[in-house]
């Protein structure tokens, strides 16, 4: 067997055969792939001092660092379960998510995090990352303490369907869920993806994702170091440094949200640098517009792919290398070999080719529950193993996927049906726009109204009037937007998501 379709075997076989080669650099220190194993390995042995366990839930509270990565192998090493959070959550989010998992042990990057974690009862063991407090144990005291007691033995070898990691859905449509992930979901799809970008221990990878979140674990981190490349993550992602950490860098594969692409071609136009090591990439996270995809492709001037999963479901689909690009422009792609996919109508019928349906999937990518709510659970994973995501799509005669929008954020006004995509596209083909998006809310009359948030680029002369305007001739009348506002900024979510629940509230105040 490959020692690298393990976690604990990866770090093992690249920092064997490559100990020199650089694997990380987040800005403040390179990592070869010698250090990150022998690293890993420490801290393993220091979990172990501290009495960690098979099945014991490690809280992790930190920025897009090294350390983050060391943990995550020196975790998978002593069986325990990673339980990553961003560094923007409040005091209230950090406590529900302690209330439901119990944390043994949580690493903190700031005095906040930290008396916010012993505020509640019971409060677990904490480590201070690049901080020090009198009340945790230092990040480099932990390590001492795993050098020191180098016979420690660790467990053996974990079992693939065994749970890893339990990554917080976003909370956009309710109270955030923990979905519980298996080392095979992720390493499987990991493989599956690194096999469609074709990549290589020559790439290097450019993450500005959240490493606590599952786009930038599985596509971000996993995918590189599985074929030994090295990783460039940045801490916080902003536009101008992306650009240049890919001259500086040599940047080869590049992955971000929409969101991200569209700030970088904003700031490319005034800040040019030197693009050309880029090969490919993934856009994923949210919908990406045709018109985005096609500036990115034109200017950037590299093939970047459009991928399709969710935290309930690893990863799903992808666009290779090799399709067209129409179909890199107007899909997902067709699913990973292994993965099934189809489209179910409301009635529990099988959609026909071509036609709209809610994308279900099943396979190694599948989530074995959200934690601790089995009912919650069986409302979207049935006794067949099939995981009915709340996504709207088509699935054509080929097999390729296209997204129409979420289930649940269809408005229906008047009778009709809207997918706000296609006002969205509608928008994003306008010179000036430099993001668009489109709800529904309550309306006595028409039942749903449609609203477009719109972000002008700098300097617009366009009004909101006019951007209605825009719109006519080119959707049928029943779509134009009842409503266009104007905002300096659409509101985002930590992993680069438009926050359409604030959306809703401002539009109430606007």
């Amino acid at each position: 067997m490959d020692m690298r379709q393990t976690f604990e075997g990866l770090l093992d076989y690249w920092g064997g055969k490559t100990p020199d080669k650089e694997a990380v650099y987040d800005g403040l220190r390179r990592m070869s792939y010698g250090e990150l194993k022998r690293e890993a390995g420490q801290l393993a042995k220091a979990l172990a001092c501290l009495n960690i366990q098979a099945g014991d839930k490690v809280l992790a509270i930190l920025p897009n660092w090294h350390e983050f990565i060391v943990l995550f192998f020196a975790l998978a090493k002593m069986e325990a379960v990673l339980v990553p959070c961003g560094v923007s959550l409040t005091a209230k989010e950090i406590s529900q998510r302690c209330q439901m998992i119990q944390p043994k042990l949580a690493f903190v990057s700031g005095h906040d995090q930290l008396r916010w974690l012993e505020a509640e009862a019971g409060c677990c063991k904490i480590i201070a990352v690049r901080f020090e407090d009198k009340k945790a144990m230092g990040y480099s005291e932990l390590l001492a303490l795993g050098e020191k007691n180098r016979e420690q033995k660790l467990p053996g070898k974990r079992q693939d369907e065994v749970m890893c990691t339990i990554i917080f859905t976003s909370g956009t449509t309710g109270a955030p869920k923990g979905v519980e992930l298996t080392d095979r979901s992720i390493m499987q799809t990991a493989i599956s993806i690194g096999i469609r970008l074709e990549s290589s221990h020559r790439d290097v990878f450019l993450v500005p994702l959240p490493c606590t979140h599952l786009f930038g674990i599985v596509t971000g981190m996993v995918v590189p170091l599985y074929v030994g490349a090295k990783i460039v993550i940045m801490e916080r992602f902003r536009a101008k440094e992306a650009l240049k950490l890919i001259e500086q860098e040599q940047i080869t594969v590049h992955h971000g949200v929409p969101t991200m692409f569209i700030r970088e071609l904003e700031d490319y136009k005034g800040h040019e640098v030197n693009l050309q090591s880029l090969r490919t990439g993934v856009a994923a996270g949210a919908i990406c517009s045709e018109e985005v995809l096609k500036k990115i492709t034109d200017i950037f001037k590299f093939n970047l792919m459009v991928a399709y999963g969710l935290t309930e479901f690893v990863g799903v689909s992808m666009t290779t290398l090799s399709d067209t690009i129409e179909d890199r422009l107007k899909t997902v792609g067709k699913p990973y070999e292994g993965i099934q996919v189809r489209a179910v109508h409301e009635s529990g019928r099988t959609a026909e080719p071509g036609e709209v349906g809610e994308l279900c999937c099943k396979g190694y990518g599948a989530m074995k529950g959200y934690y601790q709510l089995p009912a919650q659970t069986r409302k979207v994973l049935d006794a067949e193993g099939w995981l009915h995501t709340g996504d709207l799509a088509r699935i054509d005669e080929r097999g390729y996927i296209t997204i129409v929008g979420r289930k649940k954020e269809v408005i229906i006004r008047g009778g009709y049906n809207i997918y706000p995509r296609e006002i969205e596209e509608v928008y994003y083909n306008h010179p000036e726009v430099m993001e668009a998006c489109v709800i529904g809310l309550p309306h006595q009359d028409l039942g749903e109204q449609t609203v477009a948030f719109i972000q002008l680029k700098s300097h617009s002369q366009q009004t909101a009037a006019l951007l209605r305007e825009y719109a006519k001739g080119k959707i049928a009348k029943y779509k134009v937007p009842d409503r266009v506002l104007l905002v300096e900024q659409l509101p985002k979510l930590s992993n680069g998501k438009i926050d359409k629940r604030e959306l809703g509230k401002m539009a109430v105040s606007l």
